[in-house]
Parts: C-alpha cells; structure tokens; sequence
C-alpha cells in the first residue's frame, strides 16, 4: 500500500472517529454537565497521585516482554520503551487504532513481524477484559451498589462472554495457524480476491506468533505483573479519591476501576474525552449520592483524566525519543514509504 493511501486511510479514520466522539459527548452530557467548578485541592494530592501513576505506567508496559520476547530478540528495555510509546499512541489516536502502534514500532525497531506481536497484543486485551470484570465482580460482592448495578452487571457478564470468546479464539489461532490462515483466505476471495491473499498470509502470521508464546513461567510472570499492574490502578484511583474528598472503600475504588475500563472498552473519540468521564461517573453513581457525583465526583474525573494523559504523553515521547524511531511509524508508514 501507497504512503498517499495509507495517509488517506488514517484521516478518513480520524474524521469518522471525531464524529464518534462528538456523539459519544453528546450521550454522556449529563455527566459532562458536571464538571468542576472550582478545584481546591491539597498540595500532596497531585504528586501523590502522579508517583502512584509510575509503577502503574511501567507495570503495563513491560508485562508483554515477557511473552513477546519468544519472538525474536527483544531487551527489555526496548519493550519497556515500545510500550511506553505504544500507550501514548493508544490513549491519544481514536477507535483504539493505536493499538497497532506497538506492533509496528517492535517491527521498526527488533525487526519482529507485525502480525505475530499482535497475537501478543490480543493475549493482553483478552487477559485485561478478563481481570476488569473478575475485579467488578469482587468489588460488588464487597460493598453496596445503587440502583443501577443490575444494568452494569449485565454489561459485565456479557462483556466477560464476549472475552471468553476471545480466549477460544487464541487457542484455536495458536493450535491451527495454516488453517486458519487458509479459511480466512477463501472467505475474502469471495468478496475481494485482491486481498484475500494477504488476509490469508496475515491470519497465518498472527497465529504462528500465539504459537511461539511460550507456556510455564513466562505466562506465570505476564499474569502475575498484568494483576499487580491492575492492583497499582486501584491503588493510585484509591489515593487520589481520598485526596478530593471521596471516602471511597478499596472495594469500592476497584468497583470505579472496573466500571470505568468496562465503558472503554468501547472505542471512542480521539484521548477518550467524554468516554473516560462517563465511566468514572457511571461507576462512582453506582456508589455515592448524585450530588456527590456532581461535585467530588467531577473533581476526581478531572484530576484522574488530567494526571493519566499527561503522563501517558511526557512518558511516550521520551520512549519514543529514546528508540529513535519516527513518529509516523505509528502509523504504519515504513522506512521505504519515507524514502519514496
């Protein structure tokens, strides 16, 4: 594909999801409506938050070294870096296209093909998803819930199905990759034959990536740094609503981490804006009196949405800085699409 074309599809990208994000406002005005009037906080309360942020960034960004890593010759300090700059691509570019990001920087950098570190990738959504709603479920069995738990509990279950399915669906990448491959192909030859070939050799690629995964103690150590990454957001969420005036339980912080994570699973707008906002507000209503939600609530949103982006980009640009890779990079421009 083009640089030109491939430029074209990126915008087109952005404009559709721009449109989505405006009516994803649109739906979550009510909570939106409430942001703060005046912030009046205590001097610890930013920083505290900010260095709790720090083994939350660096926990999820070096979990994937540890299963990546069976695919080529990857320090850790490169996945670290790719991490920390494929994050940044993630929260800021719209409808979760930034996920592609760290693929194609590990591509840039260690030379591993794209399609087999995106088995890797779908191994960490499937694991997340699986964990967020585990967390709500634990959450709710140790406190009280408003009126709408049902609603959201019904979200979770299917929410949890759906990852579920996504789990089958790795094992059955990781055990019959050739054949997979090869279904994929014959399906798109039907609708483009054009494609169907890379479609095929794409399919292939991601389930010989699965299967490379490597079992026993690395997945130990991915699931065991993926909980306490998970254990480092509740914590951080914890501090900081105690910090605006929240007197949040820790089951009631993981209640709040899990319901915000369910609603971003969702693709949004461009940085989440008015996605992230509404999951903290649908999980904090589900806990606290709606006038609490209007005033402590809608300072803890701004802080929690403010200190996260901020620090997901100072420390995205500095790993992307560091691996000496282009920006555009990220967007799947190769280094033959700049010469040309």
């Amino acid at each position: 594909m083009s640089a030109g074309r491939r430029g074209t599809q990126t915008w087109i990208r952005l404009v559709v999801s721009s449109l989505l994000g405006v009516g994803l406002v649109a739906a979550l005005w009510p909570y939106m409506a409430a942001m703060p009037a005046r912030i009046a906080l205590a001097a610890w309360v930013v920083p505290a938050y900010l260095g709790a942020l720090v083994p939350f960034h660096l926990l999820r960004s070096i979990r994937w070294w540890w299963l990546v890593r069976a695919l080529g010759p990857v320090p850790a300090r490169d996945a670290l870096a790719v991490g920390l700059a494929g994050y940044m691509w993630i929260a800021v570019l719209p409808l979760r296209i930034g996920e592609l990001a760290r693929p194609l920087l590990l591509a840039e950098r260690n030379g591993i093909p794209v399609a087999r570190s995106l088995g890797v990738v779908a191994i960490e959504r499937v694991a997340d998803g699986l964990i967020v709603c585990a967390m709500f479920f634990a959450g709710a069995a140790a406190t009280t819930l408003g009126d709408d738990h049902p609603t959201v509990r019904a979200v979770a279950w299917s929410t949890m199905a759906l990852f579920a399915v996504g789990l089958v669906g790795i094992l059955v990448l990781a055990w019959r990759p050739a054949g997979l491959g090869a279904l994929v192909q014959g399906v798109a030859a039907k609708v483009s034959p054009r494609i169907a070939d890379a479609l095929g050799r794409f399919a292939t690629g991601v389930g010989e990536g699965l299967r490379q995964v490597p079992a026993g103690g690395a997945i130990v150590w991915f699931v065991v740094v993926t909980l306490a990454y998970w254990a480092s957001n509740v914590a951080g969420m914890w501090l900081l609503a105690r910090g605006v005036g929240l007197d949040l339980s820790v089951a009631d912080a993981t209640v709040v981490t899990a319901v915000m994570n369910l609603v971003l699973v969702a693709p949004g707008g461009p940085a989440q804006l008015g996605t992230f906002q509404g999951g903290v507000a649908l999980g904090l209503a589900l806990l606290v009196p709606d006038e609490v939600v209007r005033e402590q609530g809608s300072v803890f949103a701004f802080v929690l949405y403010v200190s996260q982006i901020c620090s997901i980009a100072v420390l995205g640009i500095a790993a992307q800085r560091w691996l000496e890779v282009r920006w555009d990079v990220a967007f799947g421009r190769r280094r033959e699409d700049a010469g040309s």
